[in-house]
């Protein structure tokens, strides 16, 4: 009888570990993939370089500006003083010390200016041009990313400092503070631009002149470029 139980008891344990054994050979063939996305909470591929998004071979990208895509007054901030608006390819609106030079291989180029700048208030500025394609527009966007990165080396005798950083925006999206004295920090008194893109259209917001500070100019002109990228989404593949 003891022989008999301890055969029993034998018997249990070996099919328990053997079915241990298939559980973990089991695990070992399927193992648990993390699904977890980190999300922006900003719209568009943020911060991307390099490579246009693969094209939709059925989407004929527009390469004509018309007066809706710009931001309307209220939306570009500040939204006073009078509104100018042309349409041609010139150049990029920023210090003159980037030397921007213009977007040679654009299509069309429309340019919002609002405000006239007297008693010294700030100046708004937008600025959309479209390429033939996404991967030129891609291009523009790359060239005028070095741009800013070559300004922002630049030390000016009168302690005018440039910062370049990434913006949130948009694909490619970048940005560059202008400090007039150099204090550094959102405290200090300047000014800011972002340029983005979408799809084959490159726009450029930004708070010129002014009294105000780098923080307050940063914060308005990242809400307006958000607003603006909202705007292009007749150059996306994707659809507004």
């Amino acid at each position: 009888m003891r022989r008999s139980t301890a055969l029993i008891l034998c018997t249990v344990t070996a099919l328990t570990l053997s079915g241990c054994g298939a559980t973990d050979d089991d695990a070992a063939a399927n193992p648990t993939t993390d699904t977890t996305t980190a999300t922006s909470g900003t719209t568009g591929p943020a911060g991307e370089t390099g490579d246009a998004e693969p094209a939709d071979p059925d989407f004929a990208a527009p390469t004509d500006i018309p007066a809706d895509v710009m931001l309307p007054v209220v939306a570009l901030e500040p939204s006073v003083g009078p509104r100018e608006e042309t349409e041609g390819v010139v150049e990029w609106r920023m210090s003159a010390t980037c030397e921007p030079g213009t977007p040679e291989a654009a299509a069309a180029m429309r340019t919002v200016v609002q405000g006239d700048g007297e008693f010294e208030a700030p100046v708004a500025v937008q600025q959309v041009a479209v390429f033939d394609d996404a991967q030129a527009a891609t291009d523009e966007s790359d060239r005028l990313r070095f741009v800013l990165a070559e300004c922002a080396q630049f030390v000016s005798d009168d302690r005018t400092a440039y910062a370049v950083e990434d913006v949130e925006v948009g694909a490619q999206g970048v940005g560059m503070s202008t400090d007039y004295y150099g204090a550094g920090g959102d405290d200090a008194l300047g000014t800011y631009l972002a340029v983005t893109r979408r799809g084959n259209a490159v726009t450029l917001v930004s708070v010129e002149g002014g009294e105000g500070t780098v923080g307050d100019a940063r914060r308005m002109v990242t809400a307006d470029a958000q607003e603006a990228w909202n705007q292009l989404c007749r150059y996306d593949s994707e659809g507004c």
